[in-house]
């Protein structure tokens, strides 16, 4: 089961719970995935990490080759869907915000090669509706998934699936 991570997974362990020098073998593990083609990012979650310039940017770059991967045109077909269902359930703000980032990507390049999203991101309650009977609030990854019909998983359940031991 193959999954496509956000970049919350890899900046939210570098700086709160997986710092390099007290966890190696989260990164050691997730580096031995993407060689194995467990696991993969879109090309926009590198340049997040990229412009920190610091560890985690190193991390990537030596890892970019086996990692990150470039939307193809089945991918790029699943982000339009994406930034439709957008435009057509978010207010502008929002929207504006999801489509500039690698978000949207993440979820297409899951539906496109039936992968599972890991993010550290959590389903919101989208009963409320904002201006222009659109949904308000930021737009979260669980809540696009389950409107696209891809799984997803945090980065805790995706280390346990894949017995990654930080050692």
């Amino acid at each position: 089961m193959p999954y496509c991570l956000d970049a919350n997974v890899y900046i939210e362990a570098h700086r709160r719970y997986y710092a390099f020098d007290i966890a190696p073998g989260f990164w050691e593990g997730l580096s031995r995935l993407a060689e194995r083609r467990a696991i993969c990012s879109p090309i926009l979650v590198y340049e997040e990490i990229a412009d920190s310039g610091d560890e985690l940017a190193h991390w990537a770059n030596v890892n970019k080759d086996a990692l990150f991967v470039q939307p193809d045109e089945a991918v790029q077909d699943v982000y339009r869907e994406i930034a439709d269902l957008a435009v057509r359930l978010y207010e502008p703000q929002h929207v504006q915000e999801f489509l500039s980032g690698a978000d949207p990507w993440v979820i297409a390049q899951a539906k496109a090669y039936n992968l599972v999203v890991v993010t550290m991101e959590v389903r919101k309650h989208e009963q409320n509706q904002g201006r222009l009977g659109k949904i308000a609030g930021k737009i979260q990854i669980p809540n696009v998934c389950e409107k696209v019909s891809v799984a997803y998983i945090d980065t805790f359940t995706l280390l346990r699936n894949e017995r990654v031991v930080l050692r």
